[in-house]
C-alpha cells in the first residue's frame, strides 16, 4: 500500500494535475502532522481535505514525511502554544471555550496543539505557494532532465520495472476514472 501511495505521488507530481491541488495537499499535510492527532481539531482539517479539490496521495504522504521531523519541533511548538495561551487579555475567552464541550474537544487548552495550529495556519500560504513553485521548476527544468538521463532510461526498462509500471498504469487509471 505505501508502495502505492508513492506511486500516485509521482504520478501526480509528473502528469498534467493541477499544481495547486498538489500545493494545497502538501500545505494541508504541512498543517496536519504539526498538530497531535487525538482532537477535534486535527479530524476536522483531515475531513474537510476530503471535499476541497486536493490531492489525497500527496497530502497522505506528506503527513508522514513531515511527521518524521515532528519530534524536533514539539519543543518550539510547546513554547508557541504556552505563550498563546496564557496571554492575560485571552483568559477570560479561552475559560469560556474551555467550559464548551466542543471546544473542550479540541484539546487547545494543550500547548502543543495551540502551538502547532498557530504554526501551521501561519506558514499555511507560504507553504503553498513554495511547494507550487517548487512542483512548477520541477516540471519546468528538473523532469526532462531526469526522463533523458541514460541510467534512468536504463533501469526504466528492465522487464521488472515494465511490469510495475503496467501495473500501477492500470490502477492510476482506475483511480483516475472513478474520481
Amino acid at each position: 500500500m505505501i508502495v502505492t501511495w508513492f506511486a500516485k505521488v509521482f504520478v501526480a507530481i509528473n502528469s498534467n494535475k493541477k499544481t495547486s491541488q498538489i500545493a494545497l495537499a502538501i500545505a494541508f499535510a504541512f498543517l496536519l502532522a504539526l498538530i497531535p492527532k487525538a482532537n477535534l481539531f486535527w479530524i476536522s482539517l483531515f475531513v474537510l481535505t476530503f471535499f476541497l479539490k486536493v490531492n489525497q496521495a500527496v497530502e497522505m504522504v506528506f503527513i508522514a514525511v513531515f511527521s518524521l521531523f515532528l519530534d524536533f519541533l514539539d519543543t518550539f511548538l510547546d513554547k508557541i502554544g504556552f505563550a498563546i495561551l496564557t496571554v492575560p487579555s485571552l483568559g477570560d475567552f479561552f475559560t469560556k471555550l474551555f467550559n464548551s464541550p466542543f471546544f473542550y474537544m479540541t484539546k487547545y487548552y494543550n500547548s502543543i496543539v495551540m502551538g502547532g495550529l498557530v504554526v501551521g495556519l501561519a506558514m499555511f500560504v507560504p507553504i503553498y505557494f513554495l511547494s507550487k513553485y517548487l512542483v512548477d521548476i520541477y516540471r519546468d527544468k528538473v523532469r526532462e532532465k531526469i526522463a533523458n538521463n541514460k541510467f534512468v532510461k536504463a533501469v526504466v526498462n528492465q522487464p521488472i520495472l515494465v511490469g510495475i509500471k503496467n501495473k500501477f498504469g492500470a490502477a492510476v487509471r482506475f483511480y483516475d476514472n472513478i474520481r
